[in-house]
C-alpha cells in the first residue's frame, strides 16, 4: 500500500513505484510478548505479561510476482488493463524505482581445506586449498595450495607432493616445507601426515615425495 499526500491509502503497483520511484514494499509486522520478572525482598518472584500485537518494525521489499505480489496470479487480461507487461516474470525487487536483481555468489570460506580432485587428463591429481585468515584481522586471507602430481602411466612413481605457499611461486616439495618448519627427520613428518604407519597404501603414496626431498636433510639448508 502507499499514502498519497492528502492522506488516502492506495494499493501500490510496480509500474506506479517505477513511475514514481517508489519502493515496492510491504510493512513487517510482529506479534511481541513482554515478560517482567520482579523478585522482592521477601524472594518471591512476581511475573508481568504484557502483549502487543502487529508491532510495525520495518518494511520489506517485495519481489514481483510473488505471493506477497499485488501481480500475483493476475490474468494476461487484469496486467494489461493495470498497464503490466504480462510477458515480465518478475523476479526482480523495485527500490526507489530502480529494478534489483539479487545475484547468488559462492566463497570459500576461510581457515578450511577443500580437496578437489581433477579430472584427467591433468598435470595434478588432487589439488587441496586452504584460505588462511586471523580472527579480528581485515587483511586479506593468504591462501596456500598442495598439489600432488598425476602418476605416471598409472602407478604411483611421480605422484609428488607439492606446496605453494604465499609470496613465493615456485612449488616446493612438501617435504622440505615440514623440514624448514623445523620436522627433519622422516619419522616426525610422516606421523604428522599418516596417523597409523600400518596404512601401507597411504605410505606408498608419501614415497616418491620422500625420495624427491632426500637432497635436503636439515633445517639450515633451507635457510
Amino acid at each position: 500500500m502507499m499514502t498519497e499526500s492528502d492522506g488516502e491509502m492506495a494499493t501500490l503497483f510496480p509500474k506506479a513505484a517505477k513511475l514514481r520511484n517508489l519502493t515496492y514494499s510491504a510493512p513487517l509486522c510482529v506479534d511481541v510478548s513482554k515478560r517482567v520478572i520482579k523478585k522482592g525482598h521477601d524472594g518471591v518472584e512476581v511475573t508481568e505479561t504484557q502483549d502487543f500485537t502487529k508491532v510495525f518494525i520495518g518494511k520489506v521489499p517485495i519481489m514481483l510476482r510473488s505471493s506477497y505480489c499485488t501481480l500475483h496470479q493476475n490474468s494476461e487480461k487484469d496486467l494489461t488493463e493495470l498497464g503490466e507487461c504480462p510477458y515480465d516474470q518478475g523476479g526482480y525487487f523495485i527500490i526507489n524505482g530502480s529494478e534489483k536483481v539479487l545475484i547468488a555468489q559462492e566463497k570459500m570460506s576461510t581457515n578450511h581445506v577443500y580437496v578437489f580432485k581433477k579430472r584427467q587428463p591433468n598435470k595434478y591429481s588432487y589439488v587441496a586449498e586452504v584460505r588462511s585468515m586471523a580472527e579480528n584481522q581485515n587483511r586479506p586471507p593468504s591462501t596456500m595450495f598442495v598439489r600432488m602430481l598425476s602418476g605416471s602411466k598409472g602407478g604411483s612413481s611421480g605422484q609428488y607432493i607439492r606446496c605453494t605457499l604465499p609470496y613465493i611461486k615456485k612449488e616446493i616439495p612438501i617435504i622440505i616445507v615440514f623440514r624448514a618448519l623445523g620436522f627433519v627427520a622422516d619419522k616426525d613428518i610422516l606421523e604428522r601426515i599418516c596417523y597409523e604407519f600400518g596404512d601401507t597404501q597411504m605410505m606408498e603414496l608419501l614415497r616418491p615425495s620422500l625420495e624427491e626431498a632426500f637432497v635436503i636433510q636439515s633445517q639450515q639448508v633451507n635457510h
